[in-house]
């Protein structure tokens, strides 16, 4: 019932926003004169200015109407209604014959026109003033605006202006006629109107020259026409500056009026395109629940926000509240999303709970924006995502748990070769020269039998030596750690139990677990087809797109069991295997 209410209080709103422009377009329309004498306005001095006066107003305050239509652009759209009534203010101070207090209140109203199109202008695309200084220009504006049109209202006396020229005779507001104090408040206005027209310009041009690619092309259809309205209204306070006496028949003060006019045409133009490209763009965002689909592949949903809302630099963080963390469509750990220069951040919730972080140009839309964009389908679609997203990232805990357990039994292997190496081998090797040193000895005494003995001592202490380097060797070799893959696998080759035929090796190094597994590849695929009666073994390492490829083949009996082992193995490091009847392949991700 409330949802209702208010369905059709909005409805009522706009139908009575409508009702008043249109009435107030059409009283403009019969206001404005198409020629008289004296002139009174500027659409009186020739068609071209009647047509120009009327396109500028009207303009706006369509454009005006249909932003009001949109909730994403009401503030633009009453911003823009507002400044298409003060459009028309001089031709009400000049409607010749027309009642006393129009005329009043349209002298009254002129200078708020250059603050209304300076906020709009400034605050395109969401309606919103994004920086301190915007919002205190603005601000600044509006003071003057007011402080000059109350004041000329209050205390300036039309009959004892020797400028005046639109109306002279009524000012139903005047309480005392003060014509220098009026004179003052003139100056002030043309001093204001002159530094907000070149600040208008700047802002236009400064905007345009930071945004980014995607940022300019929603907003210049309104900053450029802004900028050209600026500089107009700045060369129209110059105008008045040099030449008080207003003359809307003169060349100068003639082509200012076309080129003030024809800007703010533009500019009330480009607010209705950034209107209907909201439209578009909700109609695309709406449509992401069928394009994604109830299992997107990773990166889709970013992909086709990116492209609704006209953003290729968008990017979509998924929050898990399990983990407490932010993910990637793939699953992967990213750095919370945090505001940075002309990048907004908006978060996406379903059912009052946050599902995802879109960061995205601040320039495109406002952070409300593009929260009201993403409807509830798009709302499942983004959820969808999200927990597809997060069994990627469990996926990716997994894999990497794997590989930190597979890196740290590496590490442990390698301290044991290291200890065997540095400790039991060298002591019994030791051993081995003192037993020969004694063997000589005897032998030199001639005890023959103990000479015998301590011989005997010295082989076996020899082949302990052998067994434990064997050993050690099993455990971790320690020329892949010294000389890298391709001297490793050379000697792992000359010590198989087959031939063994390497193919061009490689002498680049790899990152240490990537070494490790594809030795380990090599070493358990000559195991395997020695154990299936293999004659040969021939053995291909291959650098292909940051992956090491392994290829392995031998001639033995097919192969009956898998190799889980392996399988492991290279998975742990987000690697795969093709094993086939006979060879494999194993590819290993280098990164």
């Amino acid at each position: 019932m409330a949802l209702a209410l208010s369905g059709s209080r909005a409805w009522i709103i706009r139908t009575l926003l409508l009702g008043s422009a249109l009435a107030y377009g059409l009283a403009a329309i019969v206001a404005v004169p198409r020629a008289g004498a004296p002139l009174t306005t500027y659409a009186g001095a020739s068609s071209l200015a009647y047509a120009a006066d009327l396109a500028a107003g009207l303009a706006l305050l369509g454009a005006g109407l249909l932003a009001s239509t949109e909730a994403g652009a009401r503030r633009l759209g009453l911003l823009a209604l507002a400044a298409g009534a003060a459009w028309f203010a001089p031709d009400w101070d000049g409607w010749d014959k027309g009642p006393a207090l129009v005329r009043s209140i349209g002298a009254l109203a002129i200078p708020l026109f250059l603050a209304l199109l300076f906020h709009l202008v400034v605050s395109h695309p969401g309606g919103r003033l994004s920086s301190r200084f915007t919002r205190g220009a603005v601000i600044a504006a509006y003071l003057a605006a007011g402080l000059v049109g109350v004041g000329r209202a209050l205390f300036r006396d039309p009959f004892l202006d020797p400028y005046c020229w639109r109306n002279c005779l009524d000012n139903s507001l005047l309480v005392d006629p003060q014509p220098g104090l009026a004179r003052t408040l003139d100056g002030i206005w043309l001093g204001s109107a002159l530094a907000l027209g070149l600040l208008l310009a700047a802002i236009c041009a400064g905007r345009l020259l930071a945004g980014s690619g995607s940022a300019r092309r929603v907003l210049w259809p309104v900053l450029v026409p802004g900028a050209l309205a600026g500089a107009a209204e700045a060369a129209y306070a110059v105008a008045l500056i040099r030449t008080p006496l207003e003359d809307p028949d003169g060349a100068g003060f003639a082509s200012i009026f076309i080129v003030r006019s024809f800007s703010v045409t533009l500019a009330a133009l480009g607010v209705a395109w950034s209107v209907l490209r909201i439209r578009r763009t909700r109609a695309a965002v709406s449509r992401l629940a069928a394009e994604v689909g109830e299992a997107p592949q990773p990166g889709t949903l970013r992909a086709a926000l990116a492209s609704a809302l006209g953003d290729p630099s968008l990017e979509v963080a998924y929050w898990l509240p399990d983990t407490g963390r932010f993910v990637d469509a793939e699953g992967g750990a990213v750095r919370p999303p945090a505001p940075g220069e002309g990048r907004a951040v908006t978060p996406i919730v379903r059912e009052g709970l946050p599902v995802a972080t879109v960061v995205h140009d601040a320039a495109l839309l406002d952070g409300p924006g593009v929260q009201e964009e993403i409807g509830a389908a798009a709302r499942l679609a983004v959820e969808n995502e999200r927990l597809q997203a997060e069994v990627l990232a469990r996926l990716e805990d997994l894999r990497a748990s794997r590989a930190r357990i597979i890196e740290t039994g590496d590490a442990e292997r390698r301290r044991l070769e290291r200890d065997l190496h540095d400790g039991a081998q060298q002591r019994l090797l030791a051993l081995s020269y003192e037993l020969r040193l004694a063997r000589a000895g005897e032998e030199a005494r001639g005890d023959a039998g103990l000479a015998r003995e301590v011989a005997s001592a010295a082989e076996e202490a020899e082949a302990a030596l052998g067994e434990l380097r064997e050993l050690a060797h099993g455990i971790h070799p320690a020329i892949l750690s010294e000389a890298g893959l391709a001297a490793a696998l050379a000697t792992l080759a000359e010590d198989a139990p087959l031939p063994v035929e390497l193919g061009e090796p490689t002498p680049r190094r790899y990152p240490p677990p990537v070494e490790t597994t594809a030795y380990v590849t090599v070493s358990e695929a000559i195991a395997d087809a020695a154990r299936r009666g293999a004659s040969f073994v021939s053995v291909e390492l291959a650098h292909e797109d940051a992956t090491l490829a392994v290829t392995v083949r031998d001639d033995g009996a097919p192969r009956g069991a898998e190799l889980v082992h392996l399988e492991d193995r290279l998975g742990a490091v987000g690697g795969s295997l093709e094993a086939g009847r006979t060879g494999l392949r194993a590819e290993i991700p280098c990164g």
